[in-house]
């Protein structure tokens, strides 16, 4: 057997991350896994595909609800939101066209960026740097067939069981 010398320090990082590794959540995913940085956002698609909305002048309406809004806020006293509510959709679609909104279609497309052992080491960065990603949420993924990073995971998970 060889034996490794390495500083306090560097011991109490890695018997840290080893508890950690050893009791976060795996989220039924087995060892090797990573934590990556998924960030969201909607992108234009053509028509018939993803989903339909209203754009206009940097907003977006989607809902019913939202549609409903709009009319009446551009047409009141002229309807009560009751009358609103009751109007055909195909009515409401050219009374929003009055206005100068548009259909769009959009979907989302995911990005991931960097790579954390740890769900705690991911989530602290993203509180810390949130500002440089759009809808940052922590995300798991399995490192399928990967020696290198199974015998890391063997390694880090040994040193506190």
């Amino acid at each position: 057997m060889k034996t490794i010398t390495i500083t306090d320090e560097m011991y109490d990082f890695l018997m840290e991350l080893s508890r950690e590794i050893n009791t976060q959540d795996n989220r039924a995913t087995a060892k090797p896994y990573f934590f990556q940085i998924q960030t969201r956002e909607e992108v234009a698609v053509p028509e018939g595909c993803g989903e339909k909305a209203w754009a206009f002048d940097g907003g977006k309406i989607q809902t019913q609800d939202e549609i409903d809004q709009v009319i009446f806020d551009y047409y009141d006293p002229q309807y009560t939101m009751e009358e609103v509510k009751q109007m055909d959709e195909w009515d409401k679609f050219d009374m929003l066209r009055d206005q100068g909104w548009r259909e769009v279609n959009f979907d989302y497309k995911d990005e991931y960026q960097n790579a954390f052992l740890t769900a705690k080491a991911c989530k602290e960065h993203i509180e810390r740097n949130h500002y440089h990603y759009h809808n940052p949420v922590d995300y798991l993924q399995h490192a399928f067939r990967n020696p290198e990073l199974e015998m890391v995971f063997k390694f880090l998970s040994e040193l506190t069981r």
